[in-house]
């Protein structure tokens, strides 16, 4: 890849999430080759963490995900991934780790991290709390 070229470019500034079918698919295929033997096929934690609870490390944007893939946790046996793959391929990786989300997997690695809602699911603060009657 030339360095002028966009695909090139991407870091953890401009890193978006992509949900085109072709790209999640490149994103399991290199999520299988390079990161199942860490965190499980079905995302569930081993040696690295449970990648499909709410529970975050170091943060569960895109912008995250896709900063510790490319540079890893030093200190863990989470390596830098830059240089291995392309940036295509990590921005690709990370959407598909991301796509994990509330898949609950047989068996999975107990929380670690901060507990980090996404977004969207956060309600008004003036909404009504419907309470069940037993």
């Amino acid at each position: 890849l030339k360095a002028s070229s966009p695909v090139a470019a991407i870091d953890e500034t401009n890193v978006t999430l992509v949900t085109d079918a072709q790209a999640l698919a490149d994103g399991k295929q290199t999520f299988m080759n390079n990161c199942a033997s860490c965190h499980r096929q079905d995302g569930g934690g081993d040696i690295g963490p449970n990648l499909t609870d709410e529970y975050w490390l170091h943060g569960n944007t895109i912008q995250d995900v896709y900063k510790v893939v490319r540079k890893g946790v030093q200190g863990t046996n989470m390596i830098a991934w830059e240089g291995f793959i392309s940036p295509e391929k990590m921005q690709n990786v990370s959407s598909y780790l991301l796509s994990l989300q509330g898949t609950n997997p047989a068996n999975p690695k107990k929380p670690q991290g901060e507990l980090v809602k996404p977004a969207i699911e956060t309600a008004p603060v003036d909404s009504v709390k419907v309470q069940a009657s037993l």
